[in-house]
């Protein structure tokens, strides 16, 4: 809405398992956006009240609306003997009887149905651990969850793109090196990253990343770990100057020269010049970004990048000509101000840009991000979905096919983003993250270190500090948390990808 602040409902959830209550405000922010949860609290103009009763081995889960909204719903599962299993069926059970009532009041389904989970793919996964075909799998999670044909589809085209790239081993890691500054800030950029401004935080900055760098290679020796994917990411990584950049990339230099894959962000076109490519080039990246999101100068004045269209053209000539041979581009659906045919418009002047990747955001309003102060008018729902399947269509029109995406809460039309790529091109290390299959090493602030147990799905993490100040003056102890995460031996063999209800 313009010029007039959003109203945002008020709900009591009345409910005998308030450990989900989360899980059931995912549900209902999936039909009414913000709202105000008030967990056993009466006095919402909306109240659900959740009961439940056993009988034998079943349970019954009934969900009421009353109030401004009204409904009901019933459903019955049976128990499993499984702890583990039986807390997720039982969420699952109690979010899918509120879905079914939530989707009679509203009168239409949502294109994701009753799933809330970041990453849907798992849901195809487990069921292939249980023994069905892909195409089997993809046709139990439409039903079981309401996911709408395309989107099933989406999910098969995927997984078999996925299959088809080997999954990561027991002793190989991936290197993630994080540089959380930018020329300015994104309106709609909720990550951990802070302006350079006069940029004195870039030297001590890249110090303190060199000793972490340093640590983190011996630990790999160590444990005797086989480098997979490099990855370095931001922010900005071309905020920093030629010789800064020099001097990260010379110290995981050992590890690059081992590694499958090298990526690193240049990202924003008003960051790069011949010297940094040239610095990323001879350091031997094998895959860049360069993400403009629109071509349309005056959204992106209106969202903060200070760059043009002419500079994003002028960046990608550069690269090219320089020898970069596989360069993503990003593009955000639903920025304020735009609409369908101006994503369209996007998509066409991209085509020329030719880049070998190409991911499709939609656009997610944070409370962190500026953008959600804004009284800007937004695209609704349905026009940001007809910007997503345009750019599905472009991206198979050119060849690519996905091979990853990942959803986020609080986006626009309940949509997601995707990676497509051509054959061969497909970014190891977005897979391994997406999937979580992929242990990773990770240096910088806001910097996330993670192991994954295949014996059990288990995941543990060591995150570093994200304040870049006491990330530069505590380097050493975010090198030490890594040692305590590798401490132990694990099994050795190949990792099956994890199972998770997704849901």
């Amino acid at each position: 809405m313009s010029g007039e602040e959003k109203k945002v409902l008020s709900v009591s959830l009345m409910t005998p398992t308030a450990q989900f209550s989360n899980d059931l405000a995912d549900v209902l922010r999936i039909f009414w956006g913000v709202i105000d949860l008030r967990v056993n609290q009466p006095g919402g103009r909306v109240t659900v009240t959740h009961r439940e009763e056993m009988s034998g081995d079943e349970r019954t889960c009934e969900m009421e609306l009353t109030g401004e909204a009204t409904g009901f719903s019933r459903r019955s599962a049976r128990i499993s003997p499984d702890p583990l299993l039986e807390k997720r069926y039982h969420k699952r059970l109690i979010k899918q009887t509120l879905y079914d009532v939530m989707k009679r009041i509203a009168g239409a389904a949502p294109p994701w149905g009753s799933l809330t989970g970041i990453r849907p793919t798992r849901l195809i996964y487990e069921a292939m651990g249980r023994g069905l075909t892909l195409e089997e799998a993809a046709a139990e999670t439409r039903a079981l969850f309401d996911v709408r044909p395309d989107k099933a589809e989406l999910l098969r085209q995927i997984v078999t793109v996925q299959t088809r790239i080997a999954e990561p081993r027991m002793n190989e890691v991936d290197l993630y090196v994080g540089i959380p500054f930018c020329v300015s800030r994104c309106a709609y950029c909720s990550f951990l990253s802070g302006e350079v401004g006069k940029g004195k935080q870039l030297p001590p900055y890249v110090d303190a990343l060199e000793k972490e760098i340093a640590g983190i290679l011996r630990l790999i020796d160590e444990k005797g770990l086989i480098p997979r994917a490099f990855y370095m990411g931001g922010g900005t990584p071309t905020s920093l100057d030629a010789g800064l950049l020099n001097r990260v990339l010379a110290a995981a230099r050992p590890f690059i020269d081992r590694a499958r894959e090298v990526t690193v962000e240049a990202g924003r076109p008003d960051t790069i010049d011949e010297s940094k490519l040239l610095v990323i080039r001879d350091h031997g990246a094998t895959r860049i970004s360069i993400n403009p999101q629109t071509m349309h100068n005056e959204t992106l004045a209106r969202i903060g990048r200070r760059h043009t269209t002419a500079q994003t053209e002028a960046a990608y000539a550069l690269a090219r000509r320089i020898g970069f041979h596989h360069i993503n581009m990003d593009l955000i659906a639903g920025l304020p101000g735009e609409d369908e045919a101006m994503f369209r418009q996007t998509l066409l002047w991209s085509r020329d840009l030719a880049p070998e990747s190409l991911t499709v955001h939609t656009l997610s309003i944070k409370r962190s991000s500026l953008l959600h102060l804004w009284e800007a008018q937004l695209p609704d729902g349905g026009m940001v979905e007809r910007m997503v399947e345009a750019g599905r269509a472009e991206a198979a029109a050119r060849g690519m096919r996905p091979y990853y995406m990942y959803r986020q809460k609080h986006m626009a039309g309940n949509l997601e983003n995707v990676g497509y790529a051509l054959p061969g091109h497909e970014c190891v290390y977005n897979i391994d993250m997406m999937e979580e299959t992929g242990h990773v090493l990770a240096a910088g602030a806001g910097a996330i270190s993670k192991r994954v147990d295949p014996s059990i799905g288990r995941i543990e993490r060591a995150p570093n500090v994200s304040e870049v100040s006491q990330y530069i003056d505590r380097a050493q102890e975010m090198l030490a948390r890594k040692q305590a995460l590798w401490a132990g031996n694990w099994r050795e063999g190949p990792r099956p990808r994890p199972g998770a209800d997704g849901a």
